[in-house]
């Protein structure tokens, strides 16, 4: 048997090489194709009722009320979960009511959109930043935001900018912003204003 000797040069290449390629864990698979999409999503608004996992495609659950398992039971049935946050609205039961400064609201409840924008960002954004976590805690798969009409503009900029930040597609249902990710169809089920 012939030997064959390599310069040193060589060797150290080659033992580069091996260490660049390391050997494929155990724990990794060969994943299956992709599922084919349906040529249409069906949506299903479910503010109030808790939802039947087999009606739709796509569930569109309050925020605030929706338990984190419901968010788990739709993904283990291959569903899709979005969080509606009503943004506007100072409902006194919300555990974040307090938060929310007396003179940026209005008698009915609602941030009062017409205030100053410098202390709409600095005292109302991150009280809304905290309810886009809360969606994200939950594990919601995208946000739908809603009652930003009237918002100023570097508002409504700040709260998909954080959305994004927290790995949330958003959708604006009474607003456009050109960087929102998501068309949530209109339901019935939505609530005035």
């Amino acid at each position: 048997m012939r030997r064959v000797r390599l310069p040193v040069s060589a060797m150290v290449v080659l033992g580069c090489v091996a260490c660049a390629t390391p050997a494929r864990p155990s724990h990794w698979y060969d994943a299956p194709p992709p599922a084919a999409m349906p040529e249409r999503l069906h949506w299903q608004w479910s503010l109030t009722a808790p939802p039947r996992s087999t009606a739709a495609d796509v569930y569109v659950l309050d925020g605030f009320t929706t338990a984190a398992s419901t968010v788990e039971d739709l993904h283990r049935a291959r569903r899709r979960a979005v969080c509606y946050l009503p943004l506007a609205e100072v409902e006194r039961d919300r555990p974040d009511a307090a938060r929310f400064p007396a003179e940026l609201t209005d008698q009915a409840g609602r941030v009062r959109w017409d205030s100053p924008e410098a202390a709409l960002r600095t005292r109302i954004t991150p009280i809304l930043t905290d309810r886009l976590r809360l969606c994200r805690d939950k594990g919601f798969d995208a946000a739908a935001l809603d009652q930003l009409a009237g918002a100023p503009a570097g508002v409504v900029d700040e709260l998909v900018i954080q959305a994004h930040r927290l790995s949330l597609p958003v959708g604006l249902l009474d607003a456009v912003h050109p960087d929102a990710d998501l068309t949530v169809p209109a339901s019935p089920d939505r609530p005035p204003g």
